[in-house]
């Protein structure tokens, strides 16, 4: 029987899956062992979770076989049995595989000396690879719009690729291997992102991804804060009570400690005196000065009924009443902002620039007002009399003071803004912080704009400008792979894409942690060396940050104990980071 036709047949079948690829040919000598392999094809492609492969076929030989065996790779022959004198010889065996390309030789020589061979090409393909660029591991993130960016690639196609955030129903992606990117909608706290892919083959990759939504890290004037797994951890000046540790501690405390019977925080707020916190429920709570009904605790009046406002401060954490469904906090120098899970903003304190948005000039609101004319808002931020959003379609809306330029409107003036007013000429804004009187805002191209007071060179412009300030935004020099953006002061930050910060403004305290007391008036680099920080606070002169293995740093002035330790120099300017140990 002529079995050469039934070889030909045999190697012209299209492969089950995987790769098209030549099989390796197969070789006889004219009137030798003919070796047949029925099963796996001339070339396979295999899950890389399957661990053996099983061989299975046939030799004819007329003269009879003296050896026959089979070679993985470059690896010893291995022999197989065979019945002496027969003319046919069936076989059967498994071998083991490793991910890689293998080429398996079966190898028959008959009695006259005569050899015959069949060759295969066995691939066991790995999983796909699916690797998260951002957000990083353990990022805080402040805006909740959330774009996660990375790649998928793998050696088979993909037949499946989806991600789903906190348990939540798998969502799919392009199957299309590369790069991805996608938006999602964190919850306040530990957020946990998995994306599931699965090839062609069945290989399956999941790769999980948690970060943070809401700044684990807050500074005041001269009062300092963390969280850590729920807890909040307060140390500084509490002169109003600001640290939040009950009417029994109101003296200065130079080292950490946890704010009594106060869990399940999600974020945090601190500016000037005052102090946020939201938690997990989405409830707001404030403690500190309340000269001005920053603390929102205030009843909502009514008709015809005599109220006295609440300005009372707070020693302890105190509930804001009628505010549920809170997902972040924006604090001003004597307001605060809080944005709500539909997208709507709640305002309370000082209005005396028109600051709360609420359409009415002047005047003191202890309590939460609706901030007018805005939806979709997905992050809020305060300044000293002045107010800003970032909308999910990438405009800025800005309110209150403008003394400086502070709304971006091409004009500065002393008159009252109480409604928000679209700064002109910016689009595609992905972050927002605010200082004193300035304000940045960071584009989806890593560029980073800046418009309000330059006193100190807090734009970035590298210019010292006309009346040292800009009623127009102005690119920040030399900005082009900004990923998040803060200020406080007179300084700015800017978080890169390497993980690296960048500082500038005033720097008469060391505040811009570059080692040095001089202003910068362009990006310089901050923290040298204190790479993979996860969340950046600053304060009025002072910067608090974790690193992604959880330890905790601090810079600039240290009065009042606001940098954390007892062994330091009080009034005294440092200038690069320090390590602070919570309890």
């Amino acid at each position: 029987m002529n079995f050469r036709p039934l070889i030909a047949l045999l190697a012209l079948l299209p492969l089950a899956c995987g790769p098209e690829s030549t099989p390796l040919p197969s070789e006889s000598q004219p009137g030798g062992p003919l070796v047949l392999v029925f099963s796996p094809a001339p070339s396979v492609a295999l899950p890389a979770s399957q661990k053996t492969l099983h061989i299975s076929g046939r030799v004819n030989s007329l003269a009879g076989l003296s050896e026959f065996s089979w070679q993985l790779d470059e690896e010893a022959a291995t022999p197989l049995a065979f019945e002496p004198g027969a003319e046919e010889h069936p076989f059967t065996f498994t071998i083991p595989l490793s991910e890689g390309t293998h080429v398996l030789r079966l190898r028959a020589l008959d009695s006259a000396g005569r050899v015959g061979t069949s060759t295969l090409r066995v691939t066991s393909v790995g999983p796909p690879k699916v690797q998260v660029l951002s957000p990083a591991a353990g990022q805080s993130v402040t805006v909740r719009r959330v774009r996660v960016e990375g790649t998928a690639t793998g050696d088979m196609k993909l037949a499946s690729f989806t991600w789903a955030l906190n348990g939540a129903s798998p969502q799919p992606l392009s199957a299309t291997p590369g790069a991805f990117a996608f938006e999602v909608t964190p919850r306040p706290g530990p957020n946990t992102l998995i994306l599931h892919a699965v090839d062609v083959l069945g290989n399956e990759t999941e790769q999980t991804r948690s970060f943070h939504y809401g700044s684990r890290s807050g500074g005041g004037g001269l009062h300092t804060g963390v969280v850590r797994d729920g807890l909040l951890y307060t140390w500084g000046r509490n002169n109003r009570g600001q640290i939040g540790w009950g009417s029994a501690v109101t003296t200065d405390q130079k080292l950490p400690g946890k704010v009594p019977a106060f869990t399940d925080v999600a974020a945090m707020a601190f500016n000037q005196n005052s102090s946020l916190a939201l938690k997990l429920d989405g409830t707001v709570w404030a403690w500190g000065e309340n000269a001005q009904g920053q603390l929102g605790l205030g009843p909502v009046p009514q008709a015809d009924v005599p109220r006295t406002p609440d300005l009372t401060p707070r020693f302890s954490p105190t509930r804001v009443p009628g505010l549920s469904g809170a997902v972040a906090l924006g604090l001003g120098y004597r307001h605060a902002l809080v944005l709500f899970e539909d997208g709507s903003v709640r305002a309370f304190g000082d209005n005396s620039a028109g600051q709360l948005g609420d359409g009415t000039p002047g005047g003191t609101k202890d309590y939460p007002v609706t901030v007018v004319g805005l939806t979709d808002v997905v992050k809020v931020v305060a300044g000293s009399m002045h107010s800003v959003a970032l909308q999910g379609d990438g405009t800025v809306w800005a309110w209150g003071r403008n003394t400086y330029g502070n709304l971006g409107l091409g004009t500065a003036d002393s008159a009252s803004h109480p409604t928000p007013t679209r700064v002109p000429g910016l689009a595609n804004v992905v972050d927002i912080a605010t200082g004193r009187d300035h304000v940045l805002a960071l584009h989806a191209d890593g560029t980073v704009s800046s418009w309000g007071l330059d006193a100190s060179g807090q734009l970035g412009t590298g210019e010292v400008l006309p009346d040292e300030e800009s009623a127009v935004p102005m690119r920040v020099k030399g900005l082009a792979d900004a990923r998040a953006v803060f200020a406080n002061g007179l300084m700015s930050y800017a978080w890169r894409a390497d993980g690296s910060l960048v500082s500038w403004g005033q720097n008469f305290n060391g505040q811009l942690g570059n080692g040095t007391t001089t202003d910068a008036r362009e990006p310089t680099p901050s923290v040298a060396g204190l790479k993979g920080l996860v969340t950046v606070a600053p304060g009025a002169t002072h910067v608090v940050a974790f690193r992604e293995d959880g330890e905790l740093f601090t810079w600039g002035w240290n009065s009042r104990g606001s940098l954390g330790r007892d062994d330091l120099l009080d009034n005294w300017t440092y200038s690069e980071p320090i390590r602070v140990t919570l309890p």
